[in-house]
Order: C-alpha cells, then sequence, then structure tokens
C-alpha cells in the first residue's frame, strides 16, 4: 500500500509546513539526490515525516529551502534517519544546513549486532515490510516525477518512527543507547566540519576543480611506474573535463576498466584504438581524438617532470607498541563476539593503534586521546588499561 504524502512545491506552502513541523518532538527525514546521473550533485527532493503525515519538498521547483534551516538546525526535536551521513553531507554541501540532535536508525541496529543494518534488511526482518527498490538509482532531477517516484520517496521514513520505538527500546535494556547517541551526535558534527559548503547543484562528483592528482584517488595507481601515471592523470583530466562539460559523473563518460587498458596499451593512432576490446559505444566518434592527445601528452612529458605515487614513509619498528596492538586486537575480538557486534563498533583500528602508541597507564589519561568516546573510556577504559598495562609485563 502506498503511503499517502503531500508534494510541497511552492515556498508559500513550504512556509506553512515549517511552521506546523515546528510544533512536532519527532520527526523522520530522507532525501532524493542525483549523484548518479550529474557532475554536480543535488538534493532533488527532501522527505519530512510525522506520525501522521508526510511532506515530500521540491527544492527544484521552490528553489529555496530556508523555512527548513530552523527547523532541521533545532537542538529541540530530534530527526531520525536511517544511514545519515549522505543526507547530512548533502543538506550541509547545498544549503549549509547543519542538522542538530538526529538519530540514525542505522547506527542503533549495528549496535545491536545487525549483520546486514540496511533498511530494507532491517525493515524485512523486524517487520516483513519489502522496500520496493525500483528507483534505487533513478534520475531524480528529472520533471515531473510520476507519482509512483513519489510513492517511493515518501516510503523510507514512514517506517522509521516504530523502527526507532524498537531500536531505542533494545538499546536501552542493553545499556547501548548513549553509546549511539554520542555517535550521532559526533556524526552530525563530522558530516559539516569535514563537507565544503556549495550551492545546489554546484559541489562536483568529479575532482577537477581541486589540485591534487586524480590519480590519487584511482584503485591501483600506487603500483604503477611514473610514465604510466602520467598518461593516466592526462587521461582522468581529459575525462573530468568531458564529465563536467555534459554535466555527468566520470563514471558515465567512460569506466576505470578502460582507463587501466588506455594506461596499459598506450595507443597513439586510432588504428590502434580501435582494437581494444572495452571501447563503450560511439566512443570512437566522441573521445578518440581527446583520448589519443592526453596519452601522447603523457609520453611526450620530460622524465624529470614525471608523477610519482606519494609513499607514505614507514615508521620505524617499534616490537613493544606491536606487541601492545595485538594485545588490544585479541582483546576487542574477545568483546565484540561477547557483545555480538562488529569488532570496529568497539573500537576502530586507528583509535586502537594510538593506544598501543600512547600506552596510557591511568584512565584519566585516556582524556588525551581525542578519538577516544566518552562512552568508550566508561565502558571500556578499565580493561583497555588493564590491557596494556599486562602486556609490559
Amino acid at each position: 500500500m502506498d503511503p499517502q504524502f503531500e508534494l510541497v512545491e511552492s515556498l508559500s506552502d513550504l512556509d506553512a509546513i515549517a511552521s506546523k513541523l515546528s510544533t512536532q518532538k519527532l520527526l523522520a527525514i530522507d532525501i532524493e539526490a542525483d549523484s548518479l546521473h550529474h557532475y554536480f550533485p543535488k538534493v532533488c527532493l527532501i522527505q519530512v515525516s510525522t506520525t501522521k503525515q508526510t511532506f515530500i519538498i521540491d527544492p527544484l521547483a521552490i528553489q529555496t529551502v530556508k523555512p527548513l534551516h530552523q527547523l532541521l538546525e533545532r537542538k529541540d526535536i530530534k530527526k531520525l534517519f536511517h544511514g545519515a551521513d549522505f543526507d547530512l553531507r548533502s543538506l550541509f554541501r547545498d544549503y549549509s544546513i547543519k542538522v542538530n540532535n538526529i538519530f540514525d536508525t542505522m547506527i542503533g541496529s549495528q549496535f545491536l549486532g545487525e549483520k546486514e543494518p540496511g533498511l530494507a534488511a532491517v525493515l524485512k526482518k523486524r517487520f516483513d515490510v519489502d522496500l520496493n527498490k525500483q528507483y534505487q538509482k533513478a534520475n531524480w532531477s528529472k520533471r515531473p516525477l510520476s507519482h509512483d517516484m513519489l510513492a517511493y520517496a515518501a516510503h523510507d521514513t514512514t517506517h522509521l518512527f516504530r523502527l526507532y520505538s524498537e531500536v531505542k527500546q533494545e538499546l536501552s535494556s542493553k545499556e547501548r543507547l548513549g553509546w549511539v547517541e554520542e555517535e550521532c551526535k559526533r556524526l552530525s558534527v563530522v558530516c559539516t566540519t569535514t563537507t565544503k559548503p556549495s550551492p545546489a547543484g554546484q559541489g562536483t562528483n568529479g575532482q577537477i576543480l581541486d589540485n591534487t592528482p586524480l590519480f590519487i584517488r584511482f584503485s591501483g595507481a600506487g603500483a604503477m611506474i611514473p610514465r604510466d601515471l602520467a598518461v593516466l592523470e592526462r587521461l582522468l583530466r581529459f575525462r573530468d573535463r568531458r564529465a563536467m562539460e555534459q554535466d555527468k559523473p566520470p563514471f558515465k563518460i567512460f569506466g576505470n576498466v578502460l582507463i587501466k587498458e588506455l594506461v596499459k596499451e598506450k595507443p597513439t593512432e586510432h588504428s590502434e584504438l580501435k582494437k581494444l576490446r572495452r571501447l563503450p559505444r560511439n566512443f570512437m566518434k566522441r573521445y578518440a581524438k581527446g583520448t589519443l592527445a592526453a596519452i601522447k601528452t603523457g609520453l611526450a612529458m620530460q622524465k624529470d617532470h614525471l608523477p610519482s605515487y606519494p609513499k607514505i614513509p614507514r615508521p620505524p619498528k617499534n616490537l613493544p607498541k606491536q606487541a601492545r596492538l595485538k594485545k588490544l586486537k585479541k582483546w576487542r575480538k574477545t568483546k565484540a563476539s561477547q557483545l555480538e557486534i562488529y569488532p570496529g563498533l568497539i573500537c576502530n583500528n586507528n583509535l586502537l593503534n594510538t593506544l598501543a602508541e600512547k600506552n596510557p597507564a591511568h584512565i584519566d589519561d585516556l582524556k588525551e586521546v581525542t578519538q577516544m568516546r566518552i562512552w568508550q573510556m566508561e565502558v571500556f577504559g578499565k580493561e583497555i588499561v588493564d590491557v596494556l598495562s599486562r602486556s609490559e609485563t
């Protein structure tokens, strides 16, 4: 059965609805974006639900979501998300909205030991609800949107209240609710401090606007020789420029598998290029000239100007630290088994490495470890210090 929803396409309606929603204490939020279809991704729909109503806000029609700013930033209204990271970053990137007081039911599910914490899997397991995935990869920037697409968009948030109620109760019974609340608070801060704001539709799916070499983020580049890196960089920049011009994600111009083959074979003539097996349809017509030019430019680069992949210097072996780290990982594995949750939720590898490095001797020393959460210190602090003290004996 399709959920009931109200489509909001005017500023006056959004003003009225934001005012109405401001009396609520609990809202469920979701967004739809077009990052799979555009170089410059943007938020295309914002779904806001109460326990009785769902509103689908069309920011492309209204061209502003200012009435939502105060609502989403209020600290006395809890906002429910499932998998909040992308949504929080997108709302901040496009509209500089800092969403406060969130509860992420996916994080909650993870801390309850769910091995498949995605919304579809969780709803199926708990409520025997089958989520329609038909429009999961749809282009949400297209207008008009069909009724089926709007119903799909409204569907996710309608289930979050029941899910939140169950997850919250189970976390409380396991005395883990405070853990999740701190993780959610930290997530809302991280998403706004590590994301660069830009007007809607002017953020980038590509990398050409960044001065960092594009090959840094290319899988397998770390094993390439300098000449191959030079060719790779020119190919990536050519692809990114074409993606920007056409407002498409770079992978929709041509994929990384083809780029690896181009770097390996380095064709410089049309006849050589045609022999490659993975050429998309119309590639020769659209991209052959630019591709060959990029390869030739990389091949012509002088040896002393060739790029190199930055190597992270390995610190000298610290046998006592390695012994401490091994003990901490063993402790974490045992604790995760006891709690029936993923080990990384207890302490991630970066935190374990820092603890092994700093080797705190007392619980108070843990306050100097900036990555450590309050709940981790309170719940596991004594055990961590004990493990480290035993590793010295």
